[in-house]
């Protein structure tokens, strides 16, 4: 069979590149054996230094590992060996932050899962690409990076060269960035085919709601403005609102269906909450069309939806927190989308 020694010759090749060429490479194999599960992998020995690749096949029931070291290289069996200080997160005044302390200061996890989420979700995402890999060309890659420099206000070579140098990146770093922004787009028109169909079944629910937002302390709060703000005029109220009860306040486009059941009959005036601490009030209703805006709403509806039904069946596993913490937050991760 040639695959492994294909693979051998694959390795070889990539043993000097950085990961984005690699993958290109890669990619080439794949298409070669396009019912062989095949992932690259890799680490640096020290930052800034080389990678040394791996490429995991699934064959015969299992997993193939298969690497090349050149000479002169770190040998296999020292790979994976940690030097103490690698556990060093940070120094302050002389004293070490090791990676235990910090993970510990992110107690914040365990009582707001969203975080969580988009851990889990960035690693199925990889996971994804990785199986299915998205190429840019040249062109589009360059165009990725314009909007992506566009959308910072990066508009001069000189704002770009400062923008990376306060991230410590070059710009192989930066195209990394751009075409993994540009292949999870991709990733996302790929797993919403069927947006217009989503579209079509339910039209009134894209409907777009301008909305006055006044989000309060608390839902006690926010009940009792419910009930004032049914008379009051929404932009004169605002400020009173702000001022007397300490709203925060501001205008925001939704569709219809983003307030569930609440925004099935609203229309302009309405009062609707409070939802938590939040009430709206409908200031504009405009018929569905879809556009580009509503197109790409309904692509992140469905790609949230994608990435719901793949944490459902994802093997989560916590390597710090207790039992019944990492239970409960892997409960609320295999949740079905509410989307």
């Amino acid at each position: 069979m040639p695959l492994l020694p294909d693979v051998l010759a694959c390795l070889r090749e990539i043993t000097e590149l950085e990961p984005a060429q690699a993958k290109k490479i890669t990619n080439e194999l794949r298409r070669k054996y396009p019912g062989i599960p095949m992932r690259l992998v890799w680490q640096r020995d020290s930052p800034g230094g080389p990678c040394h690749y791996d490429m995991l096949i699934t064959l015969y029931g299992g997993v193939v590992s298969l690497a090349f070291a050149p000479d002169r290289a770190l040998p296999w069996p020292l790979r994976g060996a940690q030097h103490a200080g690698e556990q060093t997160v940070l120094r302050v005044n002389g004293r070490d932050i090791t990676m235990e302390q910090a993970v510990a200061v992110l107690d914040v996890l365990w009582s707001d899962a969203s975080l969580a989420m988009r851990l889990v979700n960035a690693s199925l995402v990889e996971e994804e690409l990785d199986r299915h890999p998205v190429e840019l060309p040249a062109p589009e890659l360059q165009e990725a990076l314009d909007a992506f420099r566009r959308a910072r206000g990066l508009l001069t070579v000189q704002a770009t060269r400062d923008w990376m140098a306060e991230r410590g990146l070059d710009h192989a770093h930066l195209e990394q960035i751009v075409s993994r922004e540009a292949a999870v787009a991709r990733l996302r028109q790929r797993v919403a085919t069927d947006a217009a169909a989503e579209f079509a079944a339910d039209p009134a629910g894209y409907d777009v709601l301008c909305v006055l937002r006044l989000r309060y302390p608390d839902p006690v709060t926010a009940s009792a403005a419910a009930t004032r703000l049914q008379e009051a005029d929404p932009l004169g109220q605002s400020t009173r609102e702000t001022l007397d009860h300490g709203a925060t306040v501001g205008v925001d486009r939704l569709h219809r269906r983003d307030l569930g059941t609440l925004g099935a009959d609203a229309r302009v005036g309405c009062v609707l909450g409070p939802v938590g601490s939040t009430v709206f009030r409908v200031l504009e209703v405009r018929p569905a069309v879809l556009d580009t805006a509503t197109r790409q709403a309904i692509e992140k509806r469905l790609f949230e939806r994608w990435l719901a039904d793949r944490r459902r069946t994802a093997g989560i596993e916590w390597r710090w927190g207790t039992a019944p913490r990492t239970t409960a937050l892997t409960e609320t991760l295999r949740e079905p989308a509410s989307v």
